[in-house]
């Protein structure tokens, strides 16, 4: 950091710290080729801007994300379509986005919830058999592993954050991953106001100014010397956690192994809680919880289609948006989201994973010490 204050280049135009992280990140996630960003949020409004996708085009994206996967798409005056999660990975139902395929629709945006890979091997066979760009939201989820590939390498573009919770972090700040040469040189035309090599031969590009700052990257770049590390704790205690936790009544780690996750990101440890084995609501289970010192939330606890600014139709100057499925579709569409954000899905934030085996222990202790006492907590 002092470096590159000292140097006088703090912008990426004329610095050496931003195509360095974007060349090391890129490499690391089965990528050819990275733009840095501001934020996790710009790499997937600029990928979409990449696809080419048009205004009114729809774009199949889980109602179990962050505001800004859909965002993305609304400021790109694209539709969100809502498709159902699946029960064991809270990621995208291949099955239920086969349904939501329309002759509108232009991409796919699989989100990696908490670090779990969705089914991408699927998602992928999906995109391609329609003709779809399939983008991955993979905010929560550097460094994870899907069938032997790298999420980042799995779909058209892959977008990830470097926000100030996230496990690898700038402060703000993301990135646009793509292997395709083409694709790279949109999205680096988009981040950049539209400059583009001599060589370039295509359509103009209407970009903006979307690059990530020196001082950024250089903290990026210092930070990465220890993810690896950081990266192989946190999914060994996230598998130790899930074999304690699987002892506990009414607790369901999610299955990685059958879903072809062969490291968990882990930005979020996500586990089922079942109100019916325990005969009381996730509220209590999860105020018992913290009583005992463990930070359990209970996660996206509204679904997205029922936030204010969908139900409102606030979408500013993005008319396209406005044509929306209505919340009552969106519900009966998404049966599991309707469980899951209402009754069942916990999570413990990534930094918990950080800590040494026998904290794992006192998590699943704790878990086990509030079932044993539930009938106090019903009463």
């Amino acid at each position: 950091m002092l470096s590159v204050i000292r140097s006088g280049h703090w912008g990426r135009l004329t610095g050496t710290q931003a195509a360095t992280f974007e060349a090391t990140f890129s490499a690391a996630h089965g990528a050819c080729y990275g733009v840095a960003t501001p934020s996790g949020t710009i790499a997937i409004k600029l990928a979409l801007l990449a696809s080419g996708i048009p205004a009114g085009a729809e774009v199949i994206v889980p109602p179990y994300t962050f505001i800004a996967t859909l965002g993305a798409v609304i400021e790109c005056n694209g539709i969100p379509v809502f498709a159902d999660i699946h029960s064991d990975s809270y990621c995208l139902d291949p099955a239920r986005v086969s349904e939501a395929v329309t002759e509108k629709t232009h991409a796919i945006i699989a989100v990696h919830l908490g670090g779990m890979p969705a089914d991408m091997e699927a998602l992928r066979a999906i995109a391609d058999a329609h003709g779809l760009v399939l983008i991955e939201d993979a905010s929560h989820a550097h460094g994870a592993v899907h069938k032997g590939r790298s999420v980042g390498s799995w779909g058209d573009f892959a977008c990830f954050s470097f926000q100030a919770t996230k496990n690898l972090t700038g402060g703000e700040g993301g990135i646009a991953l793509t292997s395709d040469e083409t694709r790279y040189l949109k999205l680096r035309g988009h981040s950049d106001w539209g400059r583009l090599p001599a060589s370039w031969d295509g359509d103009p590009i209407l970009g903006g100014n979307y690059r990530m700052t020196e001082l950024q990257a250089a903290l990026l770049n210092a930070q990465w010397t220890r993810f690896p590390e950081q990266c192989a704790q946190r999914d060994k205690n996230g598998r130790y956690l899930d074999h304690l936790l699987a002892q506990v009544p009414g607790i369901r780690p999610l299955p990685r192994e059958a879903l072809g996750c062969d490291v968990n990101g882990y930005h979020l440890y996500v586990f089922r809680y079942d109100e019916d084995t325990w005969g009381i609501p996730r509220a209590t289970f999860i105020r018992a919880m913290n009583a005992e010192g463990i930070p359990v939330q209970p996660g996206y606890s509204t679904p997205m289609y029922d936030w204010p600014l969908f139900t409102g139709r606030h979408f500013g100057p993005f008319a396209a948006s406005t044509s929306l499925a209505s919340q009552e579709t969106s519900r009966a569409q998404c049966p599991v989201m309707e469980r899951v954000s209402r009754h069942e899905g916990c999570w413990i934030k990534q930094g918990a994973l950080l800590a040494e085996s026998a904290d794992m222990e006192q998590i699943a202790e704790a878990a086990q010490k509030v079932w044993d006492h539930k009938q106090k907590l019903a009463a």
